[in-house]
This record gives C-alpha cells, structure tokens and sequence, in this order.
C-alpha cells in the first residue's frame, strides 16, 4: 500500500509536468512567465474542484524557492493569519500564503489579510470554486489579479490517467490494461484528484490475472461501489445540479425546482450559494415581467446569511417557488448583450453635447449641456430628447416582451416615444381573446333565444326552431368601423318518446363575423346532437347532454389595423391613426365542444336550468402575427328560469358565465313578460323587455315580442367601461328574428305532446 495518496505523489513539480490550463501555464502564458521571471504577485484563482488550483500554488512556491504556508478557510481563522505574517517577516525568502475555499472566509478575516498583502509581506493565493465578484471583499480583489481555471479537457484526463497507470504498474509489478475508460471519467466528473483515486483505488483492490489486473467499466463501478447519481457537492454533478435547479425556475416548474434544491441541500451544499443564483435567475429570466422577483431573492439572501440552516431551507424554498411560478423575460439581459455588442462594433461614440455635464464657463461657452431639456419641467414628466449618440439614434435595446407587466412598459414607451422606437401596442391579446371566443361574445337575445350557442345538449328542445340573428356591434377593439355578426340556427327534435321520457335533437348553426378596423373575419359551419332525458313520470326533472362538431375559419388583416392613439395618450383622432404593416393571417382549423343541462319544471309556466358546456376541446393551433397559440378551452356556466308572478306576468331571471384563459365574460339580469291569452292554454301575443349587466363592460336594455309561431328580440349595449372615451359611448345592437316551425296547439293542460319544452 502506497504510503501517501497517490494524487499527492503524482503532483507536478517541473512546468512540463503540469498538465492542463494551457492559456495560463503554456508557451507565453502569463502564470508560467511569472513563475520563469520570479515576477509572482497576489492572486485569486478561481475554477471548479481537481483542475489543478492547489497544484498549480505549490509548483509556483517550489520553482520560486518560495517559503509556502497553506491554510483553509474551513479551519483557521484570523490567529492562525497573524501567525503565518509572523513567520513571514522573520523569513529570508520570498513567502507565498496560499488560503484554499477562501471564500468562505468572513469579511473580518479577508480585512485581516489586506496590510500584509499591501506591504508585500506575504504574496496571497487565494483558491475559490465561486465567483470572486461575491465572495471576495472589494479592497482585497483590488490587490489580487483574479484567473479563471478551466475545466480539464479529456485529453488531459487520459494523460493524468496514463501517468496514473505506470506509476501504479512500477509499483504494484504487475501490468495493468485500461480497456475501458468511459466510467473512470464519469467518476471523476472532471476533477483530476478524484480520477487518480478511482485508479489507484481499482489498482489496489484488483488481483492480477496472470500478472495483469484489466480494467473495465463493470471493475471499476464494482470495486468503487458508488451510485453514479449520487449528488457531489465538489464534482461535476454540483454543476448538472445546480443547472437542473435554475432550467426549474426557467421552465415555471417549482415542483421540480424544490426537489433539486433539496438534493443540494441534503448534500450539504452552501445554502448561499443557492440564493446567489437565484438573485442572478430573478433579473436573467424574469425580469420586468415580475420586478418582485428581484427583490425577493435578494431579500432571501440577506434572511439566508441572517438565519442559517435548517430553517433557511424554508426562505429559499418560498423564494424558489416564487419564482418558478413567475410569468418570465430575458429582454433585460438580452438588452445589456445587444447592448455591449454594439459597443463593441460602434466604439467609443461621443456623448451628445446636450448631454455633457457643463461645471465650467468654457464648457457652456462651446456647447455643453445646450438644448438639453429637464424633463420634470413638462406635462407627464416627459421630453422628447435624443439620448443616444447621434449615429445610433433610434436603435432599441430593450424589446419589452408578451406578458402583463412588461405590455405596460410597452404601452408607456409608446405613448412617449409615438414610433422613434417601433414600440407596438399588442393589441394582439385582445385579438385573440377576441378568435378564442366561439364567433361572437354572447348578447341578450342570443343567450335568451339561442341557448345551443351556450350549449349543444339544448339541440332540439324548443320543439324545433329556426333563427336568423343579425348583430352589429362597436366595441373597444374595433373603434372606427362596427363589428358585425350574421347567424342561423336550424334545429328539431328527430325522434321523441314520450313514454320513455326521451329525446334526440339535431342541429346546424352557422355563424359569420365581420369586426372593424382590421377587418376580422371569421365562419363558422357547427352540427350539434342531443340526448334529453325526463328522470321522473311527470318529466320535471330533466338531464340533457350534447356535443357539436364543425368547421372554424378566421382571418385578421394587419395591413388595416388601427392602433388607435387613445390608447396611448387617451384621446382619439380617426383622421391620424397609427397603423403598422404587416399581412394577413388566415387559418382553418376542426372545433368540437361538449355540454350538459339539468332542469326542473315544477308545472307548464315555471322552471329552472343549471347548464356547463366547454368549447373548443380541439385545442386547435393557431398563428397570429408570427406567434403561435393554441386555442384555450372555453368554459361556460349558465342559469335561467321563469316563473308567474300572475297569469299575465312573468318574471325570468338569467345569467351565465364563460372562462378562457385570462378572457372572461360574466352576465345576469332579468326579463319580465306580459301576456295576453289567447286561452286557458295559449298565449296571443307577449311583450316584453328586460334589463343585463355584462361585467364590467355594458348594460343591456332588451326587448321582444311574440306572435303566434314568430318571436323577435332586440338588444342594445350601452357602453360602461373604461373604454368610454374611447368609443364615445357606442355600444351594439343585435336583432333576432325566430320561427318555432312545428309548435303544437295544445288542448289542455297536461296532455302536452312534447314534455320537453323547457325553455
């Protein structure tokens, strides 16, 4: 058995022998030409485990004639620094300190080394697997010439490995035959130590066969017995880890982000060093899509450095999972990377005489600071002034990307800057809310009279109807030219059974869109089934489902949109639009959705429906100004009800709801009716109106009159919303003209011949 490791016998003690960092350590590399010239001076070296850090400290101290004092900032502390300046100043030689993890070092204890380096008691090298630019204390980096140690390439590795080999082959006499190498270097993970140990350790416990040990991929995870998964807090996996860990957050996983903390932490890895990257995470890759991020992790770190372990495991998992679960951008980082490229490729431009500082006469005299305009002196806080070098006037940096707090950035740019910048308002969102809903949104007398729009399980139970509905409507989104909607429905019941309590219903619905500026044009072609079901003798209780399938195309035409200057500065001036040029999107996709109904029915005038439909179940993809979407399901929840307040009257109290994605629609209100009859048994004629509110958005004032087999509805929204002066107070209106093609006379009450009339 070797009486020292094998990895300290093997160390380098001639500049030939060292094996790797050839930018620093080859012909011309500055390290050896410091080491040849005797011209060492303080320094951080800073490079993952086993590439050659504490190697590289002792081979300058030895070809230096150098006294060497090695400390680690794990176990000493500020006496056993003094003791080594002690030595130092009684020493002849040259004295090298070299302090190995030194950023774990305290701030006291990097303060204690900053006179002996300044008065060149001591040359410090200083070794660190982190980032100098953290860990290290300002006046000592200023001392210390930083090096970045890189990882060992494989040829590297198959040198040492080789050099490894014949040492142990004189020392073991015996041969030995590497045929394998693939799981020595996995165990290694890179680190040069690690990899003569695995050696060593195979070589030593291999018995030769016929005077040679062979060795394979199976030998060696055999004899080393470890679990190549297992997290190395100084290995290569420490690296796959902590990448896995940051690529969670990135990817909105906080599952997955919390579980490879916990391998770190389990490991023993330094909680700081976790909330260090999460800091640089929260301005990388969210940004201003979430300014909260930063301040948290930088508020995690400070509770992490204040509390410790175990319980700061529970700050960095609240943190982690914050931002995992955070909307993300990296148009922050990827602003400053365009941005030092250009200076890189522009150079040093100068600074615009307006912008120069004028602290003395001559420099107002020629110029300085002339026609530069304070910007909290006009209306908003904002002056349009050119900020940048002239020959780069206009160029955008900072692209602000989809997401709700950077589109408010975006719109504030724009309204400052109008098109210096090419900043465009994504009125897109608001177009495809608009292509995420079925057609149209739902107004009064579509919802009152067309309910198999809301729900396909409603296919046939008016005892067949045909509708034709006209809509033109002015909203926010189209706010010169209407929006304008043309509908049909034909739908029957196909077979009824009374007896059984049953029906099924077919239906066709079509539907035609034509919405403002940018001419938003869409078809939809839709066939629907039902299956409705009494579930007592008396059919009060009553259980539909349906579906409906069909044909969806839309098309949008960018060339004619407006992007309206009320949104950007609140007013509104049709005869200067800003319009921005681009194509026309067009696309045809399958669509099927799915809906459900209960009802109930205690007599002929009164009853009560509760229904769900969720459209959209395709999930189409969808292109819109070159980004992707696929269509979200749309969720819709709807009651209704009538019941007599006398034989005259009745009151019916409506209301639904629909979900998409961040697209909402909530609406309730209700209609009274007045009838006049006919009989005991039929209505003459009705009349009546009624009063909706759609959240947030309008009111509607309905109306609508029933004639024998014909029933016509009417609707206007008066507009509520923010958007008012925008719209100067359009809202829409929609006519609906209906024809119940097979109503049955009934001749008494009770003898109904289809029990399904419920609506």
């Amino acid at each position: 058995m070797l009486q020292k490791p094998l990895a300290e016998i093997l160390r380098p003690t001639t500049i030939e022998s060292y094996v790797g960092q050839e930018h620093l350590m080859g012909e011309g590399g500055i390290l050896r030409n410091a080491i040849e010239q005797d011209t060492l001076h303080s320094m951080i070296l800073w490079g993952p485990p086993g590439v050659g850090k504490t190697t590289l400290a002792l081979l300058m101290a030895e070809l230096t004639g150098s006294d060497f004092y090695m400390l680690s900032a794990i176990s000493s502390g500020v006496k056993d620094i003094r003791d080594v300046f002690e030595k130092a100043r009684n020493s002849e030689k040259k004295s090298i300190l070299f302090i190995d993890e030194i950023h774990r070092f305290s701030k006291a204890q990097q303060d204690s080394l900053l006179g002996a380096v300044e008065r060149g008691v001591v040359t410090l090298i200083g070794a660190t697997t982190e980032n100098p630019s953290f860990e290290v204390i300002a006046p000592l980096l200023s001392r210390c010439q930083v090096y970045i140690l890189k990882n060992l390439e494989l040829k590297d590795l198959e040198t040492i490995l080789e050099t490894a080999r014949l040492w142990l082959e004189k020392e073991l006499k015996c041969k030995i035959e590497i045929t394998e190498k693939e799981a020595l270097l996995r165990v290694s993970g890179g680190d040069a130590r690690k990899l003569i140990n695995a050696i060593e350790l195979v070589g030593m416990m291999s018995k030769p066969v016929e005077g040679v040990i062979t060795v394979t991929n199976q030998v060696v995870l055999k004899i080393i017995q470890k679990n190549l998964a297992i997290y190395d807090k100084k290995g290569e996996n420490h690296y796959d880890i902590i990448s896995a860990f940051i690529k969670s957050i990135r990817g909105s996983d906080p599952n997955a982000a919390v579980y490879w903390m916990a391998r770190m932490l389990v490991a023993g890895e330094d909680p700081l060093f976790i909330a260090r990257r999460m800091i640089v995470l929260a301005s990388e890759d969210i940004g201003n899509a979430n300014p909260n991020a930063l301040l948290l992790a930088n508020s995690c770190f400070q509770a992490v450095h204040q509390i410790g372990m175990p319980e700061a495991r529970i700050v960095l998992s609240q943190t982690a999972v914050y931002l995992a679960s955070s909307p993300k951008s990296n148009a922050s980082y990827m602003a400053i990377d365009d941005a030092f490229a250009w200076v890189e490729k522009t150079g040093d431009l100068p600074v615009p005489l307006h912008l120069r500082n004028a602290p003395t006469q001559l420099m107002k005299d020629i110029g300085y600071h002339e026609g530069y305009k304070y910007a909290h002196k006009f209306e908003n806080n904002f002056v349009e002034l050119d900020y940048l070098p002239q020959s780069i006037s206009g160029k955008k940096f900072y692209e602000p990307q989809d997401n709700p707090r950077e589109n408010e950035l975006r719109n504030y740019l724009k309204k400052c800057w109008k098109d210096k910048y090419k900043y465009v308002i994504l009125l897109l969102i608001s177009l495809f809310s608009m292509t995420f809903a079925w057609t149209q949104d739902f107004h009064y007398s579509q919802f009152y009279a067309s309910p198999i729009n809301m729900n396909p399980a409603l296919t046939g139970v008016f005892d067949g109807i045909f509708r034709l509905g006209i809509n033109q409507k002015t909203q926010w989104l189209s706010v010169t030219k209407p929006f304008v909607t043309v509908s049909g429905i034909f739908d029957l019941p196909v077979y009824k059974n009374n007896s059984r309590r049953e029906l099924l219903g077919l239906g066709l619905n079509f539907s035609s869109d034509q919405a403002g500026d940018s001419k938003f044009r869409s078809l939809q072609v839709n066939i629907s089934a039902s299956y409705v079901r009494g579930l007592d003798r008396r059919n009060k209780h009553k259980l539909g489902i349906g579906f409906y399938a069909g044909i969806a195309q839309r098309s949008i035409n960018y060339a004619e949109l407006f992007f309206d200057e009320q949104f950007q500065n609140g007013l509104f001036d049709p005869n200067n639009p800003i319009t921005e040029m681009y194509g026309m999107d067009n696309f045809v996709y399958f669509d099927w959705g799915a809906g459900s109904f209960w009802s109930y029915s205690p007599n002929k005038t009164n009853s009560f429906s509760l229904g769900y439909s969720a459209g959209h179940l395709s999930r189409a993809n969808q292109t819109l100004y070159e980004n992707k979407a696929q269509l979200s399901i749309k969720h819709l929840v709807f009651f209704s009800s009538k019941f007599n307040v006398s034989n005259h009257l009745q009151l019916q109290p409506m209301a639904f709801a629909a979900f998409q994605g961040t697209f909402k629609e909530i609406c309730f209100g209700s209609n009274i009716e007045y009838f006049v009859r006919k009989n005991s048994y039929s209505t003459q004629i009705s009349l009546g109106g009624g009063l909706f509110y759609r959240w947030n958005d309008a009111l509607m004032v309905v109306g609508m009159v029933e004639w024998k087999n014909i029933r016509i509805g009417v609707s206007y929204d008066i507009n509520v919303s923010s958007f008012v002066t925008a719209t100067n107070v359009r809202g829409g209106f929609e006519f609906s003209l209906i024809y119940i093609y097979k109503k049955s006379t009934l001749g008494r009450m009770g003898k109904e011949p289809c029990p399904f009339d419920i609506m």
